[in-house]
């Protein structure tokens, strides 16, 4: 180890569980979950037997702030939130949906709440999946960005989202509104391309 010259540290062995994310090896490389993080979170929710549903958002779904005698428990939304949020980690594929109810956690209503455990009950059907990052002997780096145009019901802002991965492994993902009112969709485009570049030149000089 390189680190024990000069410092006192022990060897805890292959890493397995870290920060309520798991590890584990096998000939095809290394997969990373989230599931006992996945599993415990739908116990406290109640989700447990609930049924499944094939996406994380409805397409095309727009929501907006409640009005003052709509507003539902903002501290028990926003922790319902927050424990989504962490499994982005390994999880990309709902990254999209927890970044739109994430928008709401100051004014939600039961509608946004009702997206949440739809985000829910896609995870229980991803119990089992995992990321898997394998050589392919090779380390190019790739970018893919899309965008959806005045999604916001609220200011018109539009949402960006990217991935990046090197050597055919998914490294970042990200999904986030933009700051600015876009114009038109090629706009819009040519702003989360720019995001997509950034990041790849970022990626390349780790």
């Amino acid at each position: 180890m390189v680190l024990a010259p000069e410092f006192n540290i022990k060897d805890l062995g292959t890493l397995k569980y870290f920060l309520d994310i798991e590890f584990s090896r096998s000939k095809k490389g290394i997969f990373i979950s989230q599931q006992k993080y996945v599993f415990d979170l739908l116990g406290e929710t109640g989700s447990l037997g609930c049924k499944v549903t094939k996406t994380p958002i409805e397409s095309n779904l727009k929501m907006q702030p409640a009005k003052p005698e709509e507003v539902i428990d903002k501290e028990k939304f926003q922790r319902l939130v927050g424990k989504p949020i962490y499994l982005c980690h390994t999880c990309h594929d709902i990254a999209f949906a927890v970044s739109i109810v994430s928008q709401f956690m100051h004014s939600p209503e039961k509608e946004n709440s009702d997206v949440v455990y739809r985000i829910l009950r896609y995870l229980k059907g991803t119990l089992g999946k995992c990321l898997l990052f394998e050589n392919y002997g090779y380390l190019q780096d790739e970018a893919y960005t899309d965008a959806c145009w005045a999604r916001s019901k609220i200011n018109r802002r539009s949402t960006s989202g990217y991935c990046t991965f090197v050597g055919g492994n998914l490294v970042t993902w990200w999904s986030k509104k933009q700051n600015v009112v876009a114009r038109s969709s090629k706009e819009v485009e040519f702003r989360v391309v720019a995001h997509g570049i950034s990041k790849v030149l970022r990626v390349k000089r780790v």
